[in-house]
């Protein structure tokens, strides 16, 4: 079978896909850059944002679009209830106490997920589900095409945030050097709270937007953690250009091997990706360099 005509297909879906892995990273990156702590829970906030998402829809009727005013501010304030009471007292300790907490964090909000919604697996139809846009031979569903542009714009607006405005600038000093940060007048503590809220809460604001193309179930945020930790280690851990740019070749890597392989070893192919670079460059594409 001649596999080359369906490949504009498969790269307009990887790079679609793409976009929404690296706007999950982007929140898992700011954290570990931020607060230098690995976020083992970060995708379970995602099926917790999908979550409120089937619940805005089955019990007020709303389309997932029309969740996002609940399910962004509920799943920030999530974030921040997290960050004081188990985040911000293990913030100084050992590595290792920290993985165990974030680890167990997943845990519990997993099997709270099971015990309360059970492992049916559910959907979201939204006014654009099974519309189509058609760009010559290459058709993209609209849900997923407003998902990824609104990734994007999240991320470049982020990128700007932290680069351009005075928040952006303290958000970096207390990454950079806490101690120095604090002698400045910076208020550490709070950078990191802020920090923490938006990571997290920029999964607030991608559930509803993939809710209407993306099952949900409790295990689903799993899925995009260890996707999300493939694509910070490729683009360099603590790196927003990188998740981003990490974030579209993992899509494509993804999308193309799907093609060329029938979907069989298509995830074996980015696990062997994420196994190179960790053993050959570990410090990832842009050679380490944090936000």
């Amino acid at each position: 079978m001649d596999l080359l005509p369906l490949l504009p297909q498969a790269l307009a879906d990887g790079l679609l896909l793409g976009a929404v892995y690296a706007i999950v990273a982007v929140g898992l990156t700011l954290t570990f850059g931020v607060l230098r702590i690995v976020n083992f829970a970060h995708g379970d906030f995602l099926a917790l944002g999908l979550y409120l998402t089937y619940l805005g829809a089955t019990w007020l009727h709303l389309d997932p679009y029309l969740s996002l005013v609940l399910v962004l501010p509920l799943v920030t304030l999530a974030a921040a209830f997290t960050y004081r009471l188990l985040i911000a007292p293990v913030i100084l300790a050992p590595e290792h106490n920290q993985i165990v907490v974030t680890l167990g964090l997943s845990l519990i909000l997993q099997n709270a997920m099971l015990a309360i919604f059970t492992a049916d697996l559910h959907t979201m139809p939204s006014v654009l589900s099974g519309q189509i846009v058609r760009i010559g031979n290459v058709f993209i569903q609209a849900a997923a095409l407003i998902a990824s542009a609104a990734s994007i714009a999240v991320c470049l607006g982020l990128y700007w945030l932290l680069r351009s405005t005075e928040l952006g600038r303290q958000i970096r000093a207390a990454a950079q050097d806490r101690d120095a940060a604090l002698m400045s007048g910076v208020n550490v503590d709070r950078m990191y709270l802020i920090a923490f809220c938006i990571g997290i809460g920029s999964l607030g604001l991608v559930a509803p937007l993939i809710a209407p193309f993306n099952y949900v179930s409790p295990s689903v945020g799993s899925s995009f953690t260890l996707t999300a930790f493939i694509v910070v280690v490729l683009g360099s851990m603590g790196n927003f250009v990188g998740a981003l740019i990490g974030g579209f070749i993992i899509g494509l890597v993804e999308a193309v091997g799907g093609l060329l392989t029938g979907g069989s070893i298509n995830f074996i192919i980015t696990y062997a990706i994420f196994i190179l670079f960790l053993l050959f460059r570990p410090e990832g594409l842009l050679g380490g360099r944090r936000l």
